[in-house]
């Protein structure tokens, strides 16, 4: 059973802060980053294991690989991914510190990015994104693709596989995520919509029988459209 306390620490991207946030970003290195890590659901130690050699455009495939006991793989690369990963090597080859280095994200030391450079990345970005504070960290990239896969319907096993779960249980977290994430939006649509209150109406003494009707106005509080009477058996209605 996961608790609710367990879920509040969760945070993730809604698709428009996840939109907003990455056309923020103007530098071609950290574009790449943050949308193949957002994509194939990258831990910030596993962006500095990436290898220009994991890279292959003809087939548009990527070869990630996980730590923390997580499967690693082959997954394929989206067209926009490899058109922005092609322009970022194209400049970084003209930088002579950087053009020879296997990794395909290095730092400016040109060793493999740390966790915490991709950290301060993400504050940067995501304050200028408009980015809530308490999601301006790298690993909430992770948790919005495993939402936002999830949210669009795709098969459970399918999102364990594509994250790299050996164990379903640290994906059925995410089913919780996308539930509390559609009730939320419910509540806020219900919002917009008119408003209804139930008056009883009961017309004559009360008696005992149990299938005498009794009338009942369901008043819009919005007083855009008239009040409705409606007729039913307290009964049947409740049966």
């Amino acid at each position: 059973m996961i608790s609710a306390k367990r879920l509040e620490t969760i945070q993730y991207l809604t698709t428009d802060e996840l939109v907003r946030l990455i056309s923020v970003i103007d530098h071609k290195r950290d574009k790449a980053i943050f949308l193949i890590a957002y994509r194939h659901g990258l831990r910030a130690s596993e962006v500095g294991l990436l290898h220009e050699t994991d890279l292959d455009f003809k087939k548009l495939r990527i070869r990630v690989q996980r730590l923390k006991g997580s499967l690693s793989g082959e997954h394929p690369l989206q067209p926009d991914e490899a058109r922005i990963l092609k322009a970022y090597l194209k400049e970084r080859r003209t930088h002579w510190r950087y053009k020879d280095s296997p990794l395909l994200f290095p730092s400016n030391r040109n060793a493999p990015i740390s966790r915490w450079q991709l950290n301060v990345l993400m504050q940067h970005y995501g304050k200028r994104a408009g980015i809530p504070r308490e999601k301006q960290h790298f690993h909430v990239l992770k948790h919005s693709i495993a939402t936002h896969l999830l949210a669009a319907g795709d098969d459970l096993r399918f999102v364990q596989d594509w994250l790299g779960h050996s164990n379903i249980q640290n994906t059925i977290i995410y089913t919780h995520l996308v539930s509390t994430a559609r009730d939320e939006k419910a509540r806020k649509m219900f919002m917009k919509l008119p408003k209804f209150q139930l008056n009883e109406i009961v017309r004559g003494s009360r008696c005992n029988e149990p299938r005498k009707s009794h009338l009942y106005k369901i008043a819009d509080t919005t007083d855009k459209i008239p009040n409705t009477l409606i007729t039913f058996s307290k009964v049947d209605s409740y049966s």
